[in-house]
C-alpha cells in the first residue's frame, strides 16, 4: 500500500448495452479498451488500469491535467467502433488515497467520487466530481454540453477526432488526412463538424485550472 496526499484522478466507466453485442463485437470492444489503456500508460507510466467482466473499466491517472482528455478518448474511441457502441464515464479528482498494486483494491476520495458518480449516471453519459468544490462547479455545466456533443457524434466523426485527441491537437490537417486516408478537404470538414475546436478549447481550459491544483 502506498499513501499519497497529492491529487489524483480516477476514471470509471462501463459500456452501454454490452450484453447486446455479438461475440465478435465484444472482442472488438475489449481490444479497443486495452489499446486505450496501453496508450494512457505510455503517456505516463504511473497510470494504471483495470477491466472487469470486459465491459467495466477504471484508470488511475497521476497526470491529472490530462484526465479530461483521457476520458474523452475513452468515449470517442469506443463510439468509433460503430453505432452499437457507447459508454458511460464518471471521472473525479481528489487528494489523499491509499494506492495498492491492483486499481480495484485502491481506496481514496477520488475512487469513491468516481464510483458513486458512475452509479448515479442515468440519462447522462459523462460526469465529473472533485473534492475541490470550485473546480467541480466551474466545469459542471460545461461538461453537460460536452456530454451532449459527444453523444451526438457519428462513429466516423469519432474516428476523425481520435488522432487529434491523442496528439493533443498536434496534427495538421494534412497529417490527419494521411492518417485517415482521405482528402484534406474531407478531413477538415469532418473535424469541424465534430466540434473539435470547442472540445480542444475546453480541454485547454481544464488543463489550466487543474495545473493550479498540482502546485497549490
Amino acid at each position: 500500500m502506498k499513501l499519497t496526499y497529492k491529487p489524483i484522478s480516477v476514471i470509471s466507466g462501463d459500456v452501454i448495452n454490452s450484453t447486446k453485442l455479438s461475440s465478435e463485437q465484444f472482442e472488438q470492444l475489449l481490444t479497443r479498451i486495452k489499446e486505450i489503456q496501453k496508450w494512457i500508460s505510455e503517456s505516463n507510466k504511473s497510470n494504471v488500469h483495470s477491466i472487469e467482466r470486459g465491459d467495466e473499466f477504471q484508470t488511475l491517472v497521476h497526470d491529472i491535467e490530462n484526465s479530461l482528455r483521457y476520458t474523452i478518448i475513452y468515449r470517442v474511441a469506443i463510439k468509433a467502433l460503430g453505432n452499437s457502441f457507447d459508454s458511460r464515464i464518471s471521472f473525479a479528482i481528489a487528494s489523499n488515497a491509499d494506492l495498492r498494486e491492483s486499481v480495484s483494491e485502491s481506496m481514496g476520495q477520488a475512487f469513491i467520487l468516481s464510483g458513486r458518480g458512475l452509479k448515479n449516471l442515468k440519462n447522462e453519459k459523462l460526469l465529473f466530481s472533485s473534492d475541490n468544490q470550485k473546480l467541480e462547479a466551474d466545469f459542471n455545466l460545461l461538461f453537460k454540453y460536452l456530454d451532449k456533443q459527444i453523444t451526438e457524434l457519428t462513429s466516423r466523426q469519432c474516428e476523425v477526432l481520435l488522432p487529434m485527441l491523442k496528439s493533443n491537437g498536434g496534427l495538421s490537417i494534412t497529417e490527419l488526412s494521411k492518417k485517415l486516408g482521405v482528402a484534406d478537404a474531407t478531413a477538415s470538414k469532418s473535424l469541424k463538424a465534430s466540434g473539435w475546436s470547442l472540445i480542444n478549447e475546453l480541454n485547454n481550459q481544464f488543463i489550466n485550472h487543474v495545473q493550479g491544483l498540482k502546485h497549490a
